[in-house]
């Protein structure tokens, strides 16, 4: 389940909302609930896949600092990281990133958006589709079985609804090509950042464990 993608807040400048420096008084918790208290406090609303929360606990945040100080502790710990993006919101993200281990098959998947390289929100915000879409390998089974590559352009509509998904290079195998195609066309994700470069460019590795 793609998370945690909350009601969106209108914020004048969002550089000002950065600098601000104001009072934290934040527990240790699940790092889900955590991230919820920081959104309250600061008005900014997150964007994460909630599977890198999952399991995750906070570290304790007190006193007064500006928010982006607030959120490097806040993760400590975590193996995660944040971005403020120019949209007002606050991306949250994987630091090493490109693996996810789903048993019993590893598939890697390395966004390119639009042929930008160097947008944090714009690779952040790929990153969640991709592990959306990664998920999805996990619930087919001609998508979880056997060894192979496939490439794959897919667009996102304005609401988080795939509009459109191309295979670039396929598996070699038809039926599995069209079982992807059909997995990931019926996707919705969290509504992207505006003005996201498209198409997202996504290379998936399935290695059966051995």
């Amino acid at each position: 389940m793609i998370g945690a993608l909350s009601a969106c807040v209108v914020v004048t400048s969002v550089q000002a909302a950065e600098a601000a420096s104001r009072r934290f008084d934040i527990a240790a918790q699940p790092l889900d609930q955590a991230l919820s208290a920081f959104s309250a406090a600061t008005g900014l609303p997150m964007l994460y896949d909630s599977g890198l929360a999952a399991g995750k606990r906070s570290s304790a945040v007190a006193g007064e600092m500006r928010p982006r100080e607030a959120l490097v502790l806040l993760l400590a710990g975590s193996g995660l990281s944040a971005r403020f993006t120019q949209g007002g919101a606050v991306v949250v993200y994987a630091n090493s990133g490109s693996t996810v281990t789903l048993n019993p098959i590893t598939a890697v998947a390395a966004p390119v958006i639009g042929g930008v390289r160097d947008d944090p929100a714009a690779r952040s915000y790929a990153d969640v589709v991709r592990r959306r879409i990664v998920e999805g390998l996990r619930g087919e089974k001609i998508l979880a079985s056997g060894d192979y590559m496939l490439s794959a352009r897919v667009w996102v509509a304005e609401g988080g609804q795939t509009q459109r998904v191309e295979i670039i290079t396929g598996s070699g195998q038809v039926e599995r090509d069209q079982v992807f195609l059909a997995t990931a066309g019926a996707m919705l994700f969290p509504a992207p950042p505006p003005n996201l470069p498209q198409p997202m460019r996504m290379e998936f590795q399935v290695r059966q464990q051995r």
